[in-house]
């Protein structure tokens, strides 16, 4: 196999290149294992993974040009190109740096209450339909695949993008959240999403994360309130 890989130091290049590898492949051989193969036998490359195991999202990269996870990321014989993911400075080859997206979903999971939860509001608010819907929106590890893929946040910036919207969608769901999410979700590009499902397509996590039934739900609880395209502040 041929793999291509963007190279990129920005303390040494001006500029991102490409360098071409032979790699040998073997029967289910993952994309993580044949940039290891590089770097272990051919040259260093800057990656980036922890579990290998679609649990942490750190192994994600561009493939074909197509965001995916490296670690159960399946090669086959041929050429195919490796990039970094897109769309985030490039701290070095296939590592980038998404600590300024990261912290904006951190901070919209942020739950938010004008008063401590008392006892009562614990043992009786949270209803196994509620927990359910939190239960699978937990499956959601951060990576950004969905955001990359997403082609409402190219056409339009200001979306928030459906990693951000699923941290809204989940704290809309939690009953112990006081905060309004529906205008969040409202003035973040809740009507912008074009429901392409791409989002799913790519999701490493999506037998767990179903986005077009959640941004359905959002959409009605929405419209419900009157927060619509037309009239975004429900007024």
């Amino acid at each position: 196999m041929k793999l291509t890989i963007t190279r990129f130091n920005p303390s040494v290049d001006a500029k991102p290149y490409d360098q071409v590898f032979d790699v040998p492949t073997f029967e289910n051989m993952t994309l993580l294992e044949a940039v290891m193969y590089v770097h272990e036998n051919l040259e260093p490359i800057s990656f980036d993974y922890t579990c290998r195991g679609r649990l942490c999202g750190r192994c994600s990269v561009m493939y074909d040009g197509i965001p995916v996870f490296a670690c159960i990321q399946f090669v086959s014989e041929g050429s195919h190109t490796v990039a970094p993911l897109e769309g985030f400075p490039v701290i070095r080859d296939l590592i980038v740096d998404k600590r300024r997206e990261q912290k904006a979903i951190a901070d919209t999971y942020e739950r938010v209450r004008i008063a401590p939860l008392t006892r009562e509001e614990i043992n009786s608010q949270m209803t196994t339909e509620a927990a359910d819907k939190l239960r699978w929106i937990e499956y959601c590890c951060r990576c950004q695949v969905c955001t990359v893929i997403c082609p409402a946040k190219k056409d339009t910036p200001q979306y928030m993008g459906p990693s951000r919207l699923l941290a809204v969608a989940y704290r809309h769901f939690d009953p112990y959240d006081q905060a309004d999410r529906l205008l969040e979700a409202v003035a973040g590009g809740l009507w912008d999403c074009q429901m392409c499902g791409s989002c799913t397509k790519v999701c490493q996590n999506s037998p767990e994360i179903h986005h077009l039934d959640i941004w359905k739900e959002l959409r009605a609880d929405a419209t419900a309130r009157g927060l619509t395209v037309a009239n975004p502040k429900g007024v």
